[in-house]
């Protein structure tokens, strides 16, 4: 008997490239789900945060100051004088860390 409370279902039908296909049915499996579920949880998520549930971007700068701060957290860090650090800012390409 079918429940009038559920709410209604449909199809989604997306076109990818196969490994993609592939690589993300190993990660949603790696989670315990497959991959309709974590298209669901995905498509929920976007529906709460009313966009993207992340920030598409072009720039680099995110990953970059990810690894950084990792870098410090680890300890892989350099010192450097004042005047040393001035001069990097000053032209950071020369900078060879």
């Amino acid at each position: 008997m079918i429940n009038p409370q559920s709410p209604k279902k449909t199809r989604l039908t997306i076109r990818m490239d196969l490994a993609r296909k592939q690589k993300a049915e190993q990660v949603a499996n790696s989670l315990g789900i497959d991959l309709t579920g974590a298209v669901n949880m995905f498509i929920s998520q976007m529906i709460k945060e009313n966009g993207m549930p992340f920030k598409p971007t072009n720039s680099t700068l995110a990953t970059e100051l990810d690894q950084a701060l990792e870098e410090v957290k680890n300890g892989d860090t350099n010192t450097v004088s004042v005047d040393d650090f001035m001069k990097i800012l000053d032209n950071p390409e020369d900078y060879d860390d």
